[in-house]
């Protein structure tokens, strides 16, 4: 792979795009332009420029990146098996958490990188508590590990918090929570619960309005490089949107299963939910 191109959760970029955001430390958009901002509130860095897309789709999958440029893969790659809900409450999401274990490692260890995560989005950009195996811009490799993560697809930026290694069997909960709103912009926080340097705190972005239970994968070049195990339930899903506990209706998308790769939703309640997503 060459140098300047880095593996995000959305496909690969030019590594000037990704960018660490330290702990302690906040993103804040200002007009189109998105600064870091440290704890005393002093802007330490102008990170750019996020222009919003237009339209109601989420902006993942269809604007995954994969360039001429990347690692070929003998299986699919992307978005490999995911559930999706779009907030119809009529209030925006205030708090968006799932609960899942960390599965054993792949019985193969190549290249692979392998991202399981649940993510809430709009159109412009996704905002996700995600585990990793394998190698990404936030670093990784015959392991797994964490980070939050704000990203655009396509040649946009990409945000992360730096990894956090865990171990096979850990319980991880991953939880965004809608920390306030100023007109038509929204403030959130994003973390795996207990997990100290996961927070990523994104203020005044457009509203979120997407939520997803997702499994996506790169490089893989056989069955048995994805976890040694039949599949992750994603568990204990709760979501809310300002007091109203909304009726969810989990829709399932399978879009590789070239080694039976699948998803099922288990349970549509907005408390206890639950999405399966398999492996084979």
């Amino acid at each position: 792979m060459p140098d300047d191109l880095v593996l995000t959760p959305g496909g690969y970029k030019d590594r000037s795009l990704v960018h660490l955001i330290e702990a302690g430390h906040t993103l804040r958009m200002e007009g189109e332009r998105v600064k870091k901002i440290d704890v005393s509130g002093q802007v330490v860095a102008d990170l750019g420029v996020i222009k919003q897309r237009p339209g109601s789709l989420p902006l993942m999958p269809q604007n995954l990146s994969i360039p001429a440029a990347a690692p070929r893969a003998a299986l699919g790659t992307g978005w490999i098996v995911y559930a999706g809900w779009t907030n119809n409450a009529g209030k925006p999401i205030s708090f968006f958490s799932t609960t899942w274990v960390v599965p054993p490692a792949p019985a193969t260890q190549g290249s692979q990188t392998i991202f399981l995560f649940n993510g809430i989005q709009n159109a412009t950009m996704i905002y996700q508590p995600v585990l990793q195996w394998g190698p990404s811009a936030a670093g990784g490799g015959k392991s797994w590990a964490v980070a939050s993560w704000y990203a655009d697809g396509q040649t946009g930026h990409s945000f992360y918090t730096s990894l956090v290694n865990v171990s096979v069997g850990q319980t991880l909960t991953g939880v965004m929570t809608l920390t306030g709103t100023s007109g038509p912009n929204f403030s959130y926080g994003c973390e795996f619960k207990g997990v100290a340097g996961t927070s990523l705190p994104i203020a005044n972005v457009q509203e979120l309005t997407w939520c997803n239970e997702t499994l996506e994968a790169y490089s893989l070049q056989q069955c048995s490089d994805y976890p040694n195990t039949q599949s992750t339930a994603m568990k204990n899903i709760a979501i809310r949107c300002g007091t109203v506990t909304p009726n969810l209706a989990w829709t399932p998308t399978n879009r590789v299963a070239d080694c039976g790769q699948h998803c099922i939703v288990v349970s549509n309640s907005a408390t206890a939910g639950q999405v399966d997503l398999f492996y084979k």
